[in-house]
């Protein structure tokens, strides 16, 4: 049969070069389009009796590939034919192994006038059998690059669940302040990777060890952002009690200051914002999270480890982590499945 012998020459041709197989479906779409096999066209040379091969563009240029003069005026290109080919194997089949060549493909058109001979030869049936053929052995040829959702593994976000769910308020045998205080280091650690974040155990004076704040984080000897971590409800009154002095020592250095509370009066976060000083709540840091990748709020929980474990040296912080976070490893949500974090 001409079908099956045409098909074999295809298959031959396919391993020299990929783009045959978008040239033969388009050769087919071009005939199909101009009506043949009727018009008493067998052949190539039969086919530019009937439709006219057009030499040059409309813009003047050579015409490099095959465009035909139909009897009504209009033309019509081998291009937009083989362009669906193309969207077919690569766009609706993902076989990007496919190339794409389109300009190249079609100037090779010249090559493979004996195909036409063939397909002018074929019943509209035989033409649409072979295309179906030709994409069938394309994509039985060419592995599928399609992406398969399965193969994602979904980590939870650790550390906005952590934020929501983790009771920071200290149990037998932890000191008080020490997990909230990791909190917001492990924040800082996270966010500013170029920087060197220091922080030691809760309760020892910041102004004894010549430090600004709870967390300072030092570019070489410029510091950079400093932040007080406070685990109570802030109000207007504690500005003067014991704020005043970090937001003066902050602006003195044109650093960055935080003031990170369990929750903050809206005066009171006015007036340090007039200061120049940013406060922020375990919602707010929640938010911002909410932004992050897995994989940076897994260096934010790391960080609050090595705080528990290194600097507060207290295996019943680091145990409560630990346990806290397998936890959530295992049954943490999809983010677009969980609550976003509450009001602290």
């Amino acid at each position: 049969m001409k079908r099956e012998t045409l098909f074999r020459e295809f298959t031959e041709e396919f391993r020299r070069r990929k783009f045959s197989a978008g040239l033969m479906l388009a050769l087919i779409d071009l005939l199909t389009d101009l009506g043949i096999p009727d018009h008493n066209v067998t052949s190539y040379q039969e086919l530019l009796g009937r439709f006219p091969r057009r030499e040059k563009t409309k813009a003047g240029g050579r015409a490099v590939t095959l465009i035909l003069d139909k009897p009504d005026g209009s033309t019509v290109s081998l291009r937009p034919f083989y362009n669906a080919a193309e969207r077919l194997f690569r766009a609706t089949h993902k076989r990007f192994d496919y190339p794409s060549c389109a300009p190249h493909a079609t100037q090779a058109w010249g090559e493979y006038e004996h195909w036409m001979d063939t397909l002018t030869q074929l019943e509209q049936k035989e033409r649409a059998e072979l295309k179906q053929q030709i994409v069938d052995y394309v994509l039985d040829q060419l592995p599928s690059q399609e992406f398969d959702p399965n193969s994602v593994t979904i980590l939870p976000p650790l550390y906005a669940l952590l934020l929501r769910d983790f009771d920071f308020s200290a149990s037998k045998g932890e000191p008080s302040g020490a997990a909230f205080q990791g909190a917001v280091f492990g924040f800082i650690r996270a966010d500013n990777p170029h920087l060197q974040v220091e922080i030691d155990k809760v309760r020892v004076g910041s102004k004894r060890l010549q430090r600004v704040g709870d967390i300072d984080a030092w570019d070489g000897e410029r510091l950079a952002i400093s932040a007080e971590a406070k685990q109570y409800e802030l109000n207007d009154d504690d500005y003067d009690k014991q704020l005043s002095g970090f937001v003066n020592e902050v602006n003195k250095r044109g650093a960055i200051g935080l003031v990170v509370a369990e929750d903050m009066h809206d005066s009171l976060r006015q007036k340090l914002a007039d200061a120049g000083v940013r406060g922020l709540t375990l919602s707010d840091l929640g938010e911002i999270v909410a932004l992050w990748d897995p994989a940076k709020q897994r260096i934010a929980v790391e960080s609050m480890i090595y705080h528990a474990v290194h600097v507060e040296k207290n295996s019943k912080l680091a145990a409560r982590l630990k346990a806290f976070i397998e936890s959530a490893s295992a049954l943490g949500e999809p983010e677009g499945d969980r609550e976003p974090p509450q009001e602290a």
